[in-house]
């Protein structure tokens, strides 16, 4: 396993639903629920939004994941996308936090691109937690790489 600090920043606010974008009441995350959960993935528990998680690096690489889901069509407006999952644990303070690692795939999103240093994660809600925060990602080391680390 290993440890990797991370900033956490604010996104786009689309898989919360805070960016009031009207396609998305709920959130990209909410509507995106029932999908997954139909495919062998139980979000229950998961706060139905994204931790954005930028790490002091140019770039951070999801080697493996748990789950890949090709062609999910969760919304009527929207095309078919990818999406790979990686279990993980976020650690705040002392207590380590369940979490996924949620990546849409680029071959198949079309808006909200995150930046190439920068994973969504989702995890149960955790209180207290602001953007500027410096936390941590637990995580086995083959799972992730990240390129040309700041010091």
């Amino acid at each position: 396993m290993a440890i990797y600090k991370f900033t956490v920043v604010k996104g786009h606010q689309v898989a919360s639903g805070r960016a009031n974008d009207p396609r998305f009441p709920l959130g990209t995350v909410g509507a995106q629920l029932p999908f997954f959960q139909a495919l062998g993935l139980d979000l229950n528990g998961y706060y139905l939004a994204t931790i954005n998680a930028q790490f002091n690096c140019h770039a951070i690489v999801l080697n493996f994941y748990d789950h890949y889901f090709k062609q999910v069509k969760w919304h009527e407006n929207m095309p078919a996308e990818n999406f790979k999952f990686c279990r993980c644990h976020i650690l705040v303070n002392s207590t380590s936090y369940p979490a996924l690692i949620y990546q849409p795939q680029l071959d198949t999103k079309l808006e909200h691109f995150q930046p190439i240093n920068q994973l969504e994660l989702l995890a149960p809600f955790i209180d207290n937690l602001h953007y500027g925060d410096v936390i941590s990602l637990d995580i086995s080391k083959a799972k992730v790489t990240l390129f040309d680390v700041y010091p």
